[in-house]
């Protein structure tokens, strides 16, 4: 088994405030759902083309939301790009194609009939994959929305102007529905649709000046699809996240100079002055000199040690070391979520 600190390595950017500042961590979260260790090899297929039948239906559709005919299918691809570039940078998966196999289906939201067996088959051993992941439908629609408008005050040639700004708000919704294979045991091991919402906005003098200044649609579904297909690999595999932690500062030389320490990512010498300051007298300096050891104790991957630390902050009467218990506690059982999905 890897060292723990080894999966959670983290990248430090310091936010200061007057008592406290923060950092950034990059940290790996588990994924929603744990497939079987077996399947280590993927292949990814794109079954949202319409058959001759549903063509006509796809072809109106575009025409009157007015995203254009075949957007749809467009951003389909997108959305496969976007679950191939999670999945290429997780440590989970081994992807063996880029989401050019195409297989026709219903071009709809509605899901087609599973594949044959013998199809999977066929198509997981030609890649000598384990398992085929497929876009079984995708649809996507559009509006646009407006806010209410906000008065603003500027400074125009040395005078107080006020203004109206206008929102024009591009709402986008994306509706994807997945499958994976398990070509081993010819079980579908995940069925699921998802919608996903994202929205893009832009300010302007009139509804009209906002509208004009929003992504024309094609970018907007080039996004959207991506996000949906990202928003799926986070299901099945794990991805690294961004949280912030809180430590405390302060006037004191020392302290300061612990500060600048972790700014340079200089943790053991940080380390070193908080403990000396542990089992001061003063209850105030001890319980923040404990709650810095409890997050040094996880940047450096020790989780218990860690709890250890923000609970001996809390009863020293530190107000922010019971929420932060709470976070390592769920750090711990993503641990073991992770080491169960990662094989460590």
């Amino acid at each position: 088994m890897r060292p723990i600190y080894i999966l959670f390595l983290f990248f430090v950017f310091l936010i200061s405030s007057c008592t406290t500042s923060s950092v950034l961590v990059s940290i790996q979260r588990p994924a929603d759902i744990t497939l079987s260790q077996e399947i280590k090899t993927v292949v990814i297929a794109n079954r949202t083309s319409p058959t001759k039948k549903n063509l006509a239906g796809n072809i109106i559709e575009g025409i009157v939301s007015g995203e254009g005919i075949g957007s749809d299918r467009k951003s389909s691809e997108y959305c496969i790009n976007g679950l191939v570039t999670l999945l290429d940078n997780s440590d989970r998966f081994n992807v063996k194609n880029i989401g050019e196999l195409e297989l026709k289906g219903t071009g709809t939201s509605s899901f087609p009939f599973p594949l044959k067996w013998k199809k999977v088959d066929k198509i997981c051993k030609s890649y000598n994959a384990d398992a085929l992941i497929v876009l079984e439908t995708f649809d996507s629609d559009s509006r646009v929305v407006f806010g209410k408008p906000i008065k603003r005050t500027i400074k125009r040639k040395g005078k107080k102007i006020v203004e109206l700004r206008h929102q024009a708000i591009l709402e986008m919704k994306i509706v994807s529905g997945w499958r994976i294979y398990d070509n081993k045991k010819q079980e579908i091991i995940d069925e699921n649709k998802f919608t996903e919402l994202k929205d893009f906005k832009a300010w302007g003098r009139s509804n009209k000046e906002a509208e004009s200044k929003l992504p024309y649609r094609n970018v907007a579904l080039q996004q959207s699809g991506d996000f949906a297909g990202i928003q799926y690999g986070k299901r099945i595999s794990p991805v690294w996240i961004q949280a912030r932690r809180v430590f405390y500062t302060g006037k004191d030389d020392a302290l300061k100079k612990a500060s600048k320490d972790v700014k340079k990512n200089q943790w053991d010498d940080a380390i070193e002055i908080w403990k000396a300051m542990v089992n001061v007298n003063d209850k105030k300096t001890a319980s923040r000199a404990s709650y810095n050891m409890a997050l040094a104790s996880e940047i450096k991957g020790y989780l218990d040690a860690a709890i250890d630390w923000a609970k001996k902050a809390k009863a020293l009467g530190d107000k922010r070391a019971n929420s932060y218990i709470s976070t390592l506690n769920k750090r711990k059982q993503d641990q073991k979520k992770l080491n169960k999905q990662l094989n460590n």
